[in-house]
């Protein structure tokens, strides 16, 4: 049977559009390459997103490395000479079957390579490339070098007066750290007795280590230097930013202190510049809603905004839609504070507040570019609420985020800031509300019988619990707890969501000004689902648990 194109495959996926890989098409008939490498650096599309290609085209699973760290015992069954060498990373042992990580599929001289020096079976994952080099040269490393013993030896250094040298060392330690557990947060608290830093994995903190208190200020010092801080000034709230590498791939770092009774507390915020976190189908909505977002990305006119707390993943959607948007047939503005990751083909601003260049400024000059889209990172005043209300009344597409709870809230937040209920009827387009909850881990995750009782006891709607069993209790999935997940029983996270359209019946009951509920009762019957309702969707397919979902929706 004829292998798919990669460039065919990419499109059926949803990834890429046909003038994209023509324009991809005419790069390679003057600089030569393989298509998919030339669409990775033209950014139309993210090496993960090629390496699914691949997998399909081959028949073989994907694995995301960064879920998947792979086991000691099979690490050392390859040296890192020969796992660089023919790029495989051994994942795990099954019986007299090894599981590898390659990006090449079609690599038999490889295959058969590790096939002869294990003398195991081998079963084969497909990665992308910039993933798989990354993950051989980390867990190699780490095999050598384990962090928590490179951190205790440098506090037994400083601790003998060596401070000059280690400081420095110890910071680049807990940052890599950081990373290397996937962490969104790094947070560095003073205590009465020592220092703690914690990790925020998965929407959960986690304490990981002590320190010392005595090298506490120095710790801060540090960090202050590389963010560009005031190290003299201990008695006021600071914020700045600072950039690192970490074998080869660039963070960005958002650093905030605040003064407490035991010196400063540090929080960390880790950004990555990967591309392919900015993907709206592996951003785990489910299809009905997926469907329901591509149509209002089509939209000519109208705003979209997208809703919920800090840490909800509102950016990382907002930039998933922009990706969406055909930008070589639609002039698209952005105005950002800052811009967090470049696109192709799109204008992208950043706000700066001392020059007077300001979310609202920005946007009243883009009416003047020509604009089909306009994304402004954040609703946070009267005056930008007004200028992006005004810019989708007069036929433009307006992606936005907001600070509320649910789709319904962020009306009586538009009022609040002061846009009249006509506006928001005539202008707004849809709100999605989105959470991210944690995903029942993989590796331990056991089937078990809930009572559907005790799902109503946490809140779940009992009809729409039996609109999926006719019995009293219904199958679902926990996980265990095992060296993958830490013992948390979960492992990664995806979104959930609930998309309030504003059609003419909505859009009259705004101008009435009916309250919040009548309006989310109207939208039920049109067949929106709630948060918690999208939540259930995901724990009747074994993807999380009524626990988490209750964690984050309440």
């Amino acid at each position: 049977m004829d292998k798919k194109p990669i460039g065919q495959l990419l499109k059926e996926l949803g990834y890429i559009t046909e003038e994209q890989i023509q324009i991809a098409l005419e790069v390679k008939n003057i600089s030569g390459g393989l298509l998919g490498e030339i669409l990775v650096a033209l950014a139309f599309v993210s090496p993960v997103e090629v390496a699914e290609a691949i997998a399909i085209q081959s028949g073989k699973p994907f694995v995301d490395l960064s879920l998947y760290p792979p086991s000691k015992e099979a690490l050392k069954l390859i040296n890192k000479e020969l796992a660089t060498q023919l790029q495989v990373l051994p994942l795990s042992v099954e019986g007299n079957k090894l599981k590898v990580a390659m990006a090449n599929p079609y690599d038999i001289n490889a295959i058969d390579i590790i096939k002869r020096r294990t003398g195991l079976d081998i079963e084969v994952y497909v990665s992308d490339k910039e993933s798989l080099s990354k993950a051989i040269e980390i867990n190699y490393f780490l095999i050598e070098h384990p962090i928590e013993q490179e951190i205790k030896s440098i506090v037994s250094e400083i601790q003998e007066g060596n401070l000059t040298q280690n400081i420095p060392k110890l910071v680049d330690l807990i940052l890599d750290k950081g990373i290397i557990e996937r962490a969104t947060d790094i947070h560095i608290s003073p205590e009465n007795l020592a220092t703690h830093v914690f990790y925020r994995v998965d929407g959960i903190m986690r304490h990981s280590f002590s320190l010392p208190s005595d090298i506490h200020t120095a710790i801060v010092s540090r960090i202050k230097v590389m963010s560009g801080l005031d190290i003299a000034e201990q008695r006021l709230p600071q914020d700045g930013s600072f950039s690192y590498k970490f074998f080869n791939e660039e963070f960005d770092f958002r650093v905030s202190t605040i003064p407490t009774a035991y010196g400063e507390n540090v929080v960390i915020r880790i950004l990555s510049k990967n591309v392919s976190l900015f993907n709206l189908k592996r951003l785990g909505f489910e299809e009905y809603l997926y469907t329901q977002i591509e149509k209002a990305l089509q939209q000519p006119q109208g705003i979209f905004l997208v809703t919920g707390p800090t840490g909800s993943g509102k950016t990382t959607t907002l930039y998933a839609s922009l990706r969406k948007i055909n930008a070589l047939q639609r002039n698209v503005l952005t105005v950002e504070d800052p811009i967090e990751y470049k696109f192709p083909f799109i204008k992208q601003t950043q706000v700066n507040e001392k020059a007077g260049f300001t979310f609202a400024r920005a946007i009243r000059a883009f009416l003047r570019q020509d604009p089909d889209v306009i994304l402004v990172g954040e609703i946070r005043d009267e005056e930008t609420a007004e200028m992006a209300i005004r810019a989708s009344i007069t036929g433009h597409l307006v992606l936005s985020t907001l600070h509320t709870n649910d789709s319904v809230s962020a009306i009586p937040r538009l009022t609040d800031i002061g846009i009249k209920e006509y506006m928001i009827s005539a202008g707004v387009y849809g709100i999605l509300a989105q959470r991210l909850v944690r995903k029942v881990c993989q590796f331990c995750k056991t089937k078990i019988q809930a009572n559907i009782d005790d799902l109503v006891n946490l809140g779940f709607d009992k009809n729409f619990i039996q609109s999926y069993t006719n019995t009293d209790s219904i199958e679902i999935y926990k996980g265990k707890g095992c060296e993958h997940c830490k013992g948390t029983g979960y492992l990664g996270r995806l979104a959930i969501g609930e998309l309030l359209i504003i059609d003419d019946e909505i859009g009259d009951m705004i101008i009435r000004k009916e309250p919040p509920l009548a309006i989310l009762g109207e939208a039920k019957k049109k067949g929106m689902l709630t948060l918690k309702e999208d939540g259930f969707l995901k724990i009747v397919k074994g993807i999380t648990t009524p626990e988490e979902v209750v964690r984050v929706v309440g």
